[in-house]
C-alpha cells in the first residue's frame, strides 16, 4: 500500500448513536478514523469526536458522508434535575439530536510512526 498523503484533519463531532455506522462506512472507503467519547452537556448524550486526515482532493466526499450518515432527528430525553425530599418522574424533553459539527484543518506536516 502506498503513502497517503495528508493535508487536512477534519474533526467530526456527532451523536454517539450515530458513530459506528459513520466509521465502518468511511474505513469501508479508506479513510483513516480515531474516535475520541466523550458526554457532555444538559442533557448528557454521549457525542464522539472523529479525527480524520487525509488528501484535501477526498473532502469532499467525506463532507457528503457525513451529511448522510448524520442526519438530525427529534428524541425525548429525560432531563435530570435534583429534587430533595420528594420522588418525582423525570421530566422529558423533545430536542433535536443528531448531525455533525465539522471542523476542517490545513495540516503542515503529517508523520506516522
Amino acid at each position: 500500500m502506498g503513502e497517503q498523503r495528508v493535508n487536512q484533519l477534519v474533526i467530526a463531532t456527532i451523536a454517539g448513536g450515530q458513530a459506528g455506522d459513520v466509521i465502518r462506512t468511511l474505513g469501508g472507503e479508506g479513510f483513516h478514523v480515531t474516535r475520541i467519547d466523550s458526554t457532555s452537556g444538559l442533557l448528557q448524550e454521549a457525542t464522539v469526536s472523529l479525527l480524520i486526515g487525509l488528501d484535501r482532493a477526498r473532502l469532499p466526499h467525506l463532507l457528503e458522508r457525513i451529511r448522510n450518515l448524520c442526519c438530525p432527528y427529534t428524541r425525548y430525553l429525560p432531563v435530570h434535575l435534583e429534587v430533595t425530599m420528594a420522588e418525582v418522574q423525570p421530566m422529558m424533553i423533545e430536542t433535536l439530536v443528531g448531525g455533525a459539527s465539522v471542523f476542517v484543518l490545513n495540516v503542515e506536516r503529517f508523520e506516522q510512526v
